[in-house]
């Protein structure tokens, strides 16, 4: 067996519509991480893909008038699309309605949870919200609507369900949960999990094939189909090859579940039950982010309240937005996002100061034949400018945080390189060669700020390297496994050969 990856996921994304501004955000934010993890000496696998099966995307198909396989196909392509224009570096997509890598693992998972006695036939009365494909309580709804799906109507359902004995486990569960075995951030998601499993009940697993067609069949059952998180949860296992052969150990126990906080019940607290019955190890960590909005209120596809992603990407370019999303939203709150703020963030901070910085260096060092960088003074907004701060960020997976720090380094770098005015003090002999040693300190930040934004600014990574020409920063990569073998290289190298190119990385554009 070869040696443990490291595993990361996003959840899988229903395709009963095209993909909005907050399909961008996540996977934005599981990609940055799978890249930060390549730079940490990591060999990474990144999973995404798609929950094709249940009664939302059968709806829609039928109200589109399509088979429900073309209607996914497409809607599929588009999310595939959006992630390969924001050069989205998973390893491994998976679809749900996928017979052959899919379904042999959920039936073997959900066998294994059946052996255990954890799965029991009854009858059910209750309500039901297809928007989140889940059954609610009273208690559970606003004035009698869904607080994540207010535009669907709840449904009285009353039929026979299989269920799964989440009573069984769930103080092992928050066990596991309080003593950070299975580690959930913010700290706010933590709590509302505890609060959750200690009121919580077993869980429907399957649904009548009167009712809902589309699915996995049960196995011994042909009048019933695997009920969604039985089938959408075991992806994770599935998209590794579980239920087929051994390959799927390589990437247990996961070590990091990316979440829409509205979903993060089933995987803080059902799936790691669903695990323990089949008796496979749970995951290491869970991040529960929270929405983006749109004028205050959360992006619904059934209302139209959206931003296509695809639009900001032909104005602005992969890495702008990539950088607005990660820079403007913290993981413990939802954000309002606006193409007015995304064309401020381009203007002042990608040219007003990344790329002016990147350009009075680089220009005034080939002026003056300039092609070594160093580290020469001890400056103290420079202390805590190394590669620890990757693996600093690793700890709490703040994006914002991460941001923020890069951002201040290169505020300060501007600020010092107008007070030094490298391009005076060259003119005197006498200062001269302190004129030198600023600039080659100035080119050792650019490089290393170039090197630390790698796994974000992707594609200005591709462009500045060029710039700053060498083998070892040619050599860096962030969209593959082996990276760690040139970052420490990347990092501290001081050999350079400053070439200046006519490509602008960040044109200006007008409103």
């Amino acid at each position: 067996m070869s040696q443990k990856k490291f595993y990361i996921t996003t959840a899988i994304a229903y395709p009963n519509w095209k993909p909005h501004m907050g399909h961008a955000l996540e996977i934005i934010i599981a990609d940055t991480l799978a890249r930060m993890h390549r730079m940490s000496w990591k060999e990474v696998e990144f999973q995404t893909g798609t929950d094709e099966h249940g009664i939302k995307n059968r709806r829609t198909a039928q109200k589109e008038w399509k088979d429900i396989l073309e209607f996914l196909d497409e809607n599929v392509s588009a999310f595939q699309d959006m992630y390969k224009k924001l050069k989205v570096s998973y390893n491994t997509f998976l679809r749900t309605s996928d017979k052959d890598r899919h379904y042999p693992g959920v039936q073997k998972i959900r066998k294994k949870m059946a052996d255990k006695w954890d799965i029991y036939k009854q009858s059910y009365n209750g309500l039901y919200c297809a928007g989140c494909e889940s059954f609610k309580t009273e208690k559970d709804l606003v004035n009698g609507k869904c607080i994540d799906h207010p535009n669907q109507k709840i449904e009285k359902v009353e039929e026979e369900n299989y269920f799964f004995k989440l009573s069984k486990y769930k103080d092992q569960v928050i066990d596991l949960i309080k003593n950070e075995k299975y580690k959930i951030f913010p700290e706010i998601r933590k709590n509302e999990m505890l609060t959750f499993l200690e009121n919580s009940r077993d869980v429907s697993f399957s649904r009548p094939k009167s009712s809902s067609p589309w699915g996995i069949t049960v196995p011994d059952d042909e009048n019933h189909v695997i009920y969604v998180w039985c089938d959408a949860l075991s992806n994770y296992l599935t998209g590794q090859w579980y239920g087929l052969n051994e390959n799927w150990k390589n990437t247990r126990p996961a070590d990091l579940h990316i979440v829409w906080k509205d979903i993060q019940r089933f995987h803080a607290a059902f799936w790691p039950a669903m695990l323990l019955s089949a008796d496979i190890d749970v995951p290491k960590e869970l991040l529960a982010h929270g929405f983006l909005t749109l004028n205050s209120n959360k992006m619904w596809k059934s209302t139209g309240n959206t931003i296509d992603p695809m639009e900001a990407i032909e104005k602005y370019g992969r890495d702008p937005l990539v950088f607005n999303l990660l820079y403007d939203v913290p993981s413990d709150w939802d954000w309002d996002f606006s193409m007015s703020r995304l064309n401020n963030v381009y203007n002042s901070m990608l040219i007003g100061s990344r790329w002016n910085l990147v350009n009075r260096v680089t220009k005034l060092s080939e002026k003056f034949w300039i092609t070594n960088g160093k580290l020469w003074k001890n400056e103290n907004w420079f202390k805590d400018f190394n590669m620890n701060t990757i693996n600093d960020f690793l700890k709490n997976h703040d994006t914002k945080w991460y941001l923020e720090k890069r951002y201040h380094l290169v505020q300060k770098a501007n600020e010092y390189i107008t007070k030094e005015e490298p391009w005076t003090k060259y003119k005197d002999d006498s200062a001269k060669a302190e004129a030198v040693e600023c600039l080659e300190f100035l080119l050792y930040i650019v490089k290393n700020l170039t090197v630390l934004s790698a796994p974000i600014l992707v594609e200005s990574f591709e462009k500045i390297k060029n710039i700053l020409w060498t083998d070892i920063l040619n050599w860096l990569t962030t969209d593959t496994n082996g990276s760690f073998e040139v970052r420490e290289k990347a990092f501290n190298t001081t050999d350079f050969n400053v070439n200046i190119q006519s490509e602008i990385i960040y044109p200006r554009i007008e409103e």
